[in-house]
């Protein structure tokens, strides 16, 4: 074999050299002294060295850097070794015992969890802002009298453009406004009410705070001085929450005489003045009722 290696242009050498490059072309490409020298030979040692290199670059590119070796995947980085052989390419996520921890890539979060406390993160900032500036003030928000009852807005009635702050804050801060409602009709806490809704509506745990929800939109309500609808109520929160809040916040600041607009301004109406206004909103409700019922609108010809 020593003596066939020593002289390229021989026959058995190159009979030699291209059996070994059909048997290792990958290797073989990489050998210099093993390149045969005429043109035919050439052009054939061109074509293998490319079809060595594209069944080479799908093998490469699916390998994962593990910081001093590589692997074909970041779980199999490890090797048994832990946390020391999960680099490069990929990062070390601690479990609670050694057996669930992972090593898992950089760029792809191994849970939600992290998105979630972000964004619970940022609402809390905003809820202790709309605490200080809305519930707390000077003047502190009152609170919805027993014995009254605004009138009722529609579902989606928070969506038009006269109601478009109330839209904003029920679309992006929708706990912060469930919190507030709860505070003001005195059925729990600004905090309590705030935290509850933020977890039950953004976790796993949404069909509970249905049920939930829709106890406690009964009880707003009645504080409002109706009748509750559970199964609407139901619906509502189930298919349509945001807007129902919405809605639930237009009834209570309309109660107290509250309006709240971005960012966190509040103007309070004096309570004898907002009763005075719901009065006669409800009889120029009562009358537009009236009119459509029996037919009574002047004008027109009618």
């Amino acid at each position: 074999s020593r003596a066939i290696l020593a002289h390229p242009q021989s026959p058995a050498a190159s009979t030699s050299s291209w059996r070994a490059l059909y048997r290792d072309p990958c290797a073989t490409a990489m050998a210099p002294r093993m390149a045969p020298q005429s043109p035919s030979s050439k052009t054939r040692f061109v074509v293998l060295a490319f079809i060595c290199a594209g069944a080479s670059v799908p093998r490469v590119a699916a390998m994962v850097n593990c910081g001093g070796h590589f692997q074909t995947n970041c779980g199999a980085c490890p090797e048994g070794n832990g946390e020391a052989w999960c680099n490069g390419d990929c990062q070390w996520i601690p479990g609670p015992s050694n057996s669930n921890s992972q090593c898992v890539p950089q760029n792809v979060p191994s849970t939600g969890v992290s998105g979630w406390l972000v964004s619970g993160i940022i609402m809390l900032i905003f809820a202790c802002f709309y605490y200080k500036k809305v519930i707390k003030g000077p003047p502190e928000l009152p609170k919805v009298n027993d014995a009254s009852g605004p009138r009722r807005y529609g579902l989606f009635e928070c969506c038009s453009r006269e109601n478009r702050d109330t839209c904003l804050y029920s679309a992006f801060c929708l706990p912060v406004v469930a919190g507030k409602n709860y505070y003001a009709t005195g059925i729990c806490g600004f905090w309590p009410g705030c935290l509850l809704t933020f977890i039950g509506t953004y976790s796993p745990f949404y069909c509970l705070t249905v049920c939930i929800r829709t106890l406690l939109a009964n009880k707003i309500e009645e504080k409002l001085g109706r009748k509750p609808d559970c199964l609407m109520n139901l619906v509502y929160t189930a298919f349509c929450f945001p807007c129902d809040v919405g809605r639930e916040s237009l009834e209570i600041d309309s109660e107290i005489g509250a309006t709240i607009t971005c960012c966190c301004n509040v103007t309070l109406t004096p309570r004898v003045v907002a009763e005075v206004t719901q009065a006669f909103e409800k009889v120029e409700e009562k009358i537009e009722r009236s009119c459509d019922k029996y037919r009574l609108c002047s004008g027109d010809g009618h």
